[in-house]
């Protein structure tokens, strides 16, 4: 017999304030950043968190920054 096993495929939380692409403001380390939302996702609590892409070329990604940590949106 053969058994198909599938992985659980990431979905984006329905009820995140922020889009996959919005360019966001965020204190890191004390210091004033923006960044663009990577992906985000539920944790064990239900609230969600992000992953914020810092910088362009050789980017750095932030993990599980909680939703109610970001500022707001930067204007383009």
């Amino acid at each position: 017999m053969c058994f198909n096993i599938f992985k659980k495929e990431k979905r984006y939380p329905e009820k995140a304030k922020y889009k996959k692409g919005d360019y966001v403001n965020f204190r890191l380390r004390k210091e004033l950043h923006f960044g663009y939302i990577y992906d985000a996702f539920l944790d064990e609590n239900e609230n969600v968190v992000y992953t914020i892409q810092l910088a362009g070329q050789c980017p750095t990604f932030i993990e599980k920054y909680k939703e109610e940590d970001i500022i707001g949106l930067k204007n383009r």
